[in-house]
């Protein structure tokens, strides 16, 4: 009979202890990740221990600033939502943080005593932000699907994962912890891009397929990683500037095991191997840099003010000049999209609205009779008193306006006003 022993393989070892999600089956491509139960595991000095015993199911482990103390999402029955909860890097009873009757998975520890999480509604998983010590949530997404956490990014903004309608995959978005400012990463809607980590240089590294690749502060694109022979999976951790711990399987062996890898290798380093089962999630137990603390502008006016300087630019779709006459607003009702009204959009391309706030809408450019030359595909929310400013219709966030004063607020400075209708509701607003 073989032996536990020889399932186990450690070819190589790292010196920073190391936590990691050890599953029988994984999935990443967006549904039930671990199908057959996942456990969190922590390695120091080739050793390996359970981080937590008394739970069915736990994964998604995010290390505190300081180092001490460990967040995941778990199950203690296999019958019980998926909840967060944390505890010491040393092991002992696990703290219960939330206490839902949905599921909440992919925690992070926010500044301020804060962690950010994604909780399941009717609508999806929408990401949420609340006391570490207990409180009421506040709710930072409004679209529909799934929104999961994937890292707080040095500048204060959340990180996360979502459909993007688009490029029939998913996208990675950035939201700040009052959930104002929803912006995808880049606007190369390609992919299926997911499971995104910032490097200590500010790069993002995620996951396209089964390869990696990555966003720099200097390009508005991707940029390609060199290829492996195998197939990476979720998230990195990140060993030192050139060198990472990853999720890797060679082309035709089943189940993912921990390598040490330094990008334009083609061949990563094994650290960590069982047969039994794959090993992915992993994260390094040592303290890290304290994110910048978002200090939230929002005011306390109805709806959110929205301003486009000139609806003509756009990245992905041709808006021939004078063509447009006015802007179609709409919103995601209880039984679809409902038309909330239009407003007219200046020679220039420019147009002022305010829109109910924590509800999905989306902009539709038409012409005199009313036909739509462009529209947006999906969906996206302001909150209460936000007023944010576009160059232009899907224009990206990497492009800088004009300098030059918008026709819309030459003529006026008053927003044309839309309203969502009172039998609608607001995507469970909190």
């Amino acid at each position: 009979m073989t032996s536990i022993c020889s399932l186990l393989f450690v070819a190589a070892s790292i010196p920073i202890p190391y936590i990691y999600t050890e599953a029988p089956r994984y999935d990443s491509s967006g549904g039930e990740r671990f199908p057959a139960g996942a456990s969190l595991q922590i390695v120091a000095n080739g050793r390996k221990r359970p981080l937590v015993t008394d739970f069915a199911v736990s994964a998604d482990a995010s290390i505190s600033f300081n180092g001490r103390t460990v967040l995941f999402s778990g199950k203690r029955r296999p019958a019980d939502p998926w909840q967060i909860w944390e505890v010491a890097v040393t092991g002992g009873t696990a703290r219960q943080v939330t206490s839902f009757a949905e599921d909440a998975i992919t925690p992070f520890y926010l500044p301020g005593d804060h962690v950010v999480y994604a909780r399941r509604t009717a609508q999806g998983f929408q990401i949420e932000a609340m006391p570490l010590a207990g409180g009421t949530p506040l709710r930072l997404t409004y679209a529909p699907g799934d929104h999961l956490v994937t890292d707080v990014l040095r500048d204060g903004r959340v990180l996360f994962e979502a459909r993007h309608p688009a490029s029939d995959g998913r996208d990675l978005y950035t939201v700040y912890t009052d959930g104002s400012g929803v912006e995808t990463h880049r606007c190369d809607h390609k992919q299926d891009r997911h499971s995104g980590r910032e490097l200590s240089s500010g790069d993002t590294i995620f996951e396209v397929g089964d390869r990696l690749a990555r966003f720099t502060s200097a390009r508005a694109t991707q940029v390609e990683l060199p290829a492996a022979t195998g197939q990476f999976a979720g998230p990195i951790a990140e060993i030192s500037p050139d060198e990472w711990l990853v999720s890797f399987r060679a082309r035709g062996v089943v189940p993912y095991a921990l390598y040490r890898w330094k990008p334009g290798l083609s061949s990563p380093e094994m650290v960590w191997a069982d047969k039994r089962f794959n090993a992915v999630q992993p994260v390094l137990v040592r303290p890290h840099e304290i994110p910048k603390r978002h200090p939230s502008g929002l005011g306390d006016r109805q709806g959110a003010n929205l301003l486009c300087l000139n609806g003509y630019v756009s990245r992905s779709e041709s808006v021939p000049a004078g063509s447009v006459a006015a802007v179609r607003v709409s919103a995601l009702g209880d039984s679809g999209p409902v038309v909330l009204g239009k407003a007219p959009v200046e020679k220039d391309g420019s147009f002022f609205v305010q829109v109910p706030s924590e509800t999905a809408i989306r902009f539709e450019l038409i012409d005199a009779v009313g036909k739509t030359i462009a529209g947006e595909k999906g969906w996206f929310w302001a909150r209460r008193g936000e007023q944010r400013v576009c160059v232009g219709c899907h224009a990206g966030p990497e492009r800088a306006p004009d300098n030059a004063s918008p026709a819309v607020l030459l003529r006026t400075q008053e927003p044309v006003k839309m309203a969502l209708p009172v039998h609608e509701n607001k995507q469970g607003a909190k």
